[in-house]
């Protein structure tokens, strides 16, 4: 039996690819309602689609659908991927139960909760900011930030045609590449304005802290009103709108490349993924493949 803790994107394509190899998964979710995977806008850059139409080829995976990409004001659109997050969720949890995947709800928060897992067989870690908890040696690589939205409904503003604002440069990237310099905490705002299913978006807030751990998550009064002070300075129209603060912690690799890779032992780690839409459907058949090679 595997065990796949992590109920987000990188746990379920994990469990999805390990059991089409035929391998045994247990899937542990914690079954909360914020988490990265449900702030996250779910784009796809132009031409990475690829994996995409594969999920859908093999396993009937629903929700991706075509969007414009703007960056910029003055940018032209271009073509681009995203995926509804909610579409997208039933089709997984369908998927994995046609192929024997059996999901349990349970919160792990202490590394000696791993050790009867761990005794059965390989354990993969796929609960981003929840990782460095049930396994303090992983590489210092792995961090932790919080990140935020305001989630606005249609009602108050009409989705924008299918078109999704995005800032030119994500500044966030580069915050989580000096994080080893960095003293006190720091916060930063990329204005944006996404549809995302039945939702709209309005901008991302990312909390970064020195050290290895998240901490306590910080006051979401505090981090609205951030949020909102920095839409203000860039798309002010934005920032009156009523809306909903959703925050949670969110794992990067101060290099920008994420663990995919065994830690010793039955021990794994799939997490730190900064652009996990684009990123996580290869790297999950990847490791995959992996842990099913060194099991023979």
């Amino acid at each position: 039996m595997i065990t796949v803790i992590g109920g987000g994107l990188a746990g379920s394509l994990l469990a999805l690819e390990l059991a089409a190899l035929g391998c045994s998964v247990s899937l542990i979710d914690a079954a909360e309602r914020d988490h990265a995977t449900a702030l996250s806008y779910g784009l796809i850059p132009p031409g990475g689609g690829h994996p995409w139409r594969s999920l859908q080829r093999r396993h009937g995976i629903a929700g991706l659908q075509r969007r414009w990409l703007q960056f910029g004001p003055r940018g032209w659109p271009v073509p681009a991927l995203q995926v509804d997050p909610k579409r997208f969720a039933v089709s997984m949890r369908a998927a994995l139960q046609r192929l024997g995947v059996v999901r349990h709800v349970q919160r792990l928060e202490q590394p000696a909760q791993l050790e009867p897992l761990l005794a059965r067989g390989p354990v993969v870690l796929a609960c981003g900011g929840g990782c460095r908890s049930l396994a303090p040696r992983l590489s210092d690589r792995l961090r932790c930030s919080w990140a935020g939205i305001l989630e606005l409904s249609p009602e108050v503003m009409p989705p924008p045609h299918g078109l999704a604002r995005l800032p030119a440069r994500f500044e966030r990237l580069a915050l989580e590449r000096r994080v080893a310099a960095l003293s006190c905490e720091e916060w930063i705002v990329d204005a944006g304005l996404v549809p995302c299913g039945e939702r709209l978006l309005a901008g991302q807030i990312t909390l970064v802290r020195p050290g290895l751990e998240a901490g306590s998550a910080p006051d979401p009064a505090a981090m609205e009103r951030h949020l909102r002070a920095g839409l203000a300075r860039r798309w002010p129209q934005l920032a009156e709108l009523p809306g909903c603060y959703r925050q949670a912690p969110v794992s990067f690799c101060s290099d920008g490349v994420p663990l995919a890779e065994s830690c010793g032992g039955n021990l794994w780690v799939l997490a730190g993924f900064s652009g996990a839409f684009a990123q996580l459907p290869a790297a999950a058949i990847g490791l995959a493949s992996e842990i099913q090679r060194q099991r023979r």
